[in-house]
């Protein structure tokens, strides 16, 4: 039993198959899910890596920065979906939403170090800039009556120290460079919440149907994906007004800004692409084409570095030509989402 929940395995476990009958002959060496067993289960101490939480396999797969092959398959939690990491890069917060817990990788040991008891299904996950807190957005079941919280674990002890009533079901969440502001996806809008005090300042209903958050560098700019009308959303942070919705690739699923602030990467999960777009939203710069079903996206330095969650991959994008410049297999059985650099 992982934290105080009575259950520790969800059934998605079952596509992680070793049968007999289906692999004989064991899967090493197979796409499905050999590629996982074939690495050691603790990650390098040093070095850049690409870490991807894996929905199916429960792990996060670590891919070397360097020379794009996976070094290591960490063993994290149930249905592992979200992954954060503290800015000094020491620790990253995974959201296990079929355990309904988090949890906490040591980089400088290469493990799992503890696991924190959070709200049902959690799934979005975001640091503060400080590295003092991690905001979790606890999902919950779908509908009314279902979660309606923000978990907020202090980094230093590990521990929950708060529980915010956010909306309902919320989904991703992202923090103002200042620290004092976290946005909440939520089925019944995008709500602002100050983090002094954990309340609700303002709540957008016209984001209902909201999908992935980021926040521009100088924290001018809120950037919002909608999956079912196929746009990002620029939100002016200071009057909460929109500024811009422009079209983007088939159910835009997460959004990020490149470190200089001048321009957003979109993923589109439905058309397998990676969508360039000026910071003011106004335009496309470009797309290029990923694996299947790409849903988590980051940026580091030149690197744009992508999950595709059918095709278990970790693809990386020159950020300023939008080539592609490679593509490192997981294993069939990882469905990755989420994923960081460290």
């Amino acid at each position: 039993m992982r934290g105080s929940h009575p259950y520790t395995r969800s059934r998605l476990v079952e596509n992680e198959t070793n049968h007999k009958g289906d692999f004989p002959h064991g899967t090493t060496g197979t796409v499905f899910p050999g590629i996982q067993r074939s690495v050691p289960r603790r990650a390098p101490v040093k070095g850049v890596h690409v870490y991807a939480a894996g929905i199916v396999s429960n792990t996060v797969s670590v891919v070397d920065t360097t020379t794009r092959k996976l070094v290591a398959a960490v063993d994290a939690g149930t249905n592992p979906y979200g992954i954060a990491r503290t800015p000094d890069g020491s620790k990253l917060y995974i959201t296990n939403s079929g355990a309904s817990d988090v949890s906490v990788l040591d980089t400088a040991q290469g493990r799992m170090t503890g696991a924190v008891t959070v709200g049902l299904f959690p799934h979005g996950i975001a640091v503060s800039p400080d590295g003092t807190y991690a905001y979790v957005a606890n999902t919950g079941p779908e509908g009314s009556g279902g979660s309606d919280s923000v978990s907020v674990i202090h980094t230093r002890t590990d521990t929950v120290t708060a529980t915010w009533t956010a909306g309902l079901n919320p989904r991703s969440v992202a923090v103002s460079p200042d620290g004092r502001t976290l946005y909440v996806a939520c089925a019944d809008g995008l709500s602002v919440v100050d983090t002094g005090h954990g309340a609700v300042r303002n709540r957008l209903p016209a984001q209902a149907r909201a999908g992935g958050l980021a926040v521009h560098p100088d924290g001018s700019r809120v950037y919002v994906t909608d999956p079912w009308e196929n746009t990002l959303t620029v939100i002016d942070a200071q009057d909460r007004r929109v500024r811009a919705s422009l079209r983007v690739g088939r159910n835009p699923w997460q959004v990020v800004p490149s470190p200089d602030g001048t321009r957003v990467f979109v993923t589109g999960a439905n058309d397998d692409t990676v969508t360039a777009v000026s910071a003011d939203g106004q335009r496309v710069l470009g797309t290029v084409r990923v694996g299947h079903v790409p849903t988590g996206i980051t940026v580091a330095q030149d690197t744009v570095w992508v999950t595709t969650n059918a095709s278990s991959t970790v693809d990386a994008v020159d950020a300023n030509t939008l080539t592609l410049l490679g593509s490192t297999p997981l294993g069939l059985a990882t469905s990755p989402s989420g994923l960081v650099v460290a």
